[in-house]
């Protein structure tokens, strides 16, 4: 059986560090990489047995590559702070380690968010669901260095789909799914900017009604109830300011002052 390293990103996550440990607690080695941490976070890691390193912010997927370059096993495994491995997932991932496996493979698994203190089906894409790898061989694979966000893994062989959830449990209100939307917002239209992706009238009112759709029609929101309103125009709000701010950079530079046709200024 090959052996497994689970690999933790953490900056001040004092609140989850525990609960993520002691779901992954079976596996060969759990070790967290911080960032500059200045609560509890590396205390209760380390309480809990897991190795703890220190490394100043590098960017998701930088940051991803250096903690890999870290691990004692080939096999890794990475999580965040705010997910947690349910005993099925566990189950699942035990089983295909007592198998051989391809070291050129990758695993992928099913993860699902809360909303308001439900839990939601997972709203990605199937292509995007089959490319959610977590546990790959680091000899073969690695992440992809050029994506600012929404890191993926480079992986040379198939993409094996795992039974069981990964749980991604935040607890936010809407004031925090506000402020997280916008700055991922942000991000989002520099990658579609540096992409040479367009933004016009057009794009920003259709994308967010497909978005809602998807969300609440395609994704089964409805069945939600007013979470699902809630959480689909949530998800469209997201969209419409993503490409606002892609068109914002295209075409609106930042105007401190009035021009001169709008106010002159007497001096």
């Amino acid at each position: 059986m090959p052996a497994l390293s689970v690999v933790i990103l953490a900056k001040n996550e004092e609140h989850f560090i525990e609960r993520c440990i002691r779901s992954v607690r079976w596996a060969d080695e759990v070790f967290v990489l911080d960032s500059g941490s200045v609560d509890r976070t590396r205390e209760i890691a380390a309480s809990l047995g897991a190795n703890v390193y220190e490394q100043e912010w590098l960017g998701w997927s930088a940051q991803r590559n250096k903690a890999m370059s870290l691990a004692k096993n080939d096999w890794v495994f990475f999580l965040d702070c705010d997910e947690i491995v349910t005993p099925e997932l566990a189950h699942s991932i035990k089983e295909v380690l007592s198998e051989p496996m391809d070291e050129r493979d990758a695993y992928s698994m099913d993860r699902q968010g809360d909303f308001l203190g439900i839990l939601l089906p997972n709203m990605s894409r199937p292509s995007n669901r089959r490319n959610f790898v977590r546990i790959f061989n680091r000899r073969y694979s690695k992440y992809d260095m050029t994506m600012k966000v929404h890191e993926t893994v480079l992986y040379p062989g198939k993409s094996i789909p795992l039974e069981g959830v990964l749980l991604h449990w935040r607890g936010y209100t809407m004031d925090e799914y506000i402020v997280v939307g916008n700055r991922y917002a942000t991000v989002e239209a520099e990658v579609l900017y540096d992409k040479g992706y367009r933004a016009n009238g057009f794009v920003i009112f259709l994308r967010p009604i497909l978005r809602f759709l998807w969300c609440y029609i395609a994704r089964g929101g409805f069945r939600l109830g007013t979470r699902g309103v809630i959480h689909a125009m949530l998800q469209a709000t997201n969209e419409y300011v993503r490409y606002a701010k892609l068109w914002e950079m295209q075409n609106a530079a930042r105007t401190s002052h009035p021009p001169a046709h709008i106010y002159k200024n007497p001096s």
